[in-house]
């Protein structure tokens, strides 16, 4: 197993050209040092993002790297960062010009690829941001940034204590809230989802729990014709917000698309 080097404090290290990119193009993070360790297209970018944050680049050797990052698959790149920077629940519900995109809300969610995954789908497709609990669930890690290819340096990610409470929240705001349950026999196709909508995906072991699945307005599921039980967490996220992207494009230019 290989172990990622210890650092001072708070800092952490993410690996690949995606995700140092996408974190020095956002600038929400502070970024405390860029690595390289081979010459492509991509440094030449990166060194001129850092130079002009003032951020040190500095060269190292595959090996090297490879005990910076804690993971052979760092694509020559690595950045010393600060801790990510989540948002509260308020601040998002306020950030007004994105109220009409859906928001993710994940419940217990544990796997930090799936949860890369979700974000680099919620970032292409359109979200509001993704609500996710503190406890028994995975936080956005190197590992969760590195699946997102960068996309989770520029959705905003939201950490609540209790998730039933979040929902409430949700909903005083206006929103309508869908759990992703594939034993519901409501079709995702036929559910209603445009406006102000919230998608709310459960653990890849045990789905939705109980309270949660009770305080969603409507249950939907995908139909699907395979031989196997369901998707997973991350395929689920994709589809639906997929979805509710052609929802809102069919609402811009009816008729046009279907």
């Amino acid at each position: 197993m290989i172990k990622q080097r210890k650092l001072p404090g708070s800092q952490a290290v993410i690996y690949g050209v995606h995700p140092v990119l996408e974190t020095l193009r956002a600038g929400r993070r502070s970024v405390h040092e860029v690595f390289l360790s081979r010459s492509s297209h991509d440094e030449t970018e990166l060194a001129a993002l850092a130079a002009a944050q003032e951020v040190v680049v500095s060269h190292l050797t595959g090996d090297l790297m490879t005990s910076l990052a804690g993971n052979p698959h760092h694509q020559g790149v690595a950045a010393k960062v600060g801790p990510f920077p989540y948002v509260e629940l308020e601040d998002l519900l306020a950030d007004s010009p994105r109220d009409s995109l859906p928001i993710v809300v994940l419940d217990e969610v544990q796997d930090p690829v799936n949860l890369g995954t979700i974000l680099r789908s919620a970032e292409c497709l359109g979200v509001r941001g993704v609500v996710m609990a503190k406890d028994r669930a995975v936080t956005v890690t190197p590992v969760a940034e590195k699946a997102s290819a960068g996309a989770a340096a520029h959705v905003p990610v939201a950490r609540v204590v209790n998730l039933v409470r979040a929902l409430h929240q949700l909903k005083d705001a206006g929103y309508w809230i869908y759990g992703a349950d594939p034993r519901s026999s409501e079709s995702c196709y036929r559910a209603d989802l445009t406006g102000k909508v919230a998608l709310v995906l459960g653990s890849e072991g045990k789905g939705l729990r109980r309270l949660v699945r009770e305080t969603c307005d409507l249950a939907v599921s995908i139909p699907m014709t395979g031989r196997i039980e369901s998707l997973n967490v991350a395929q689920t996220a994709a589809i639906l917000l997929s979805e509710c992207l052609r929802r809102r494009l069919v609402a811009e230019v009816p008729g046009e698309i279907h």
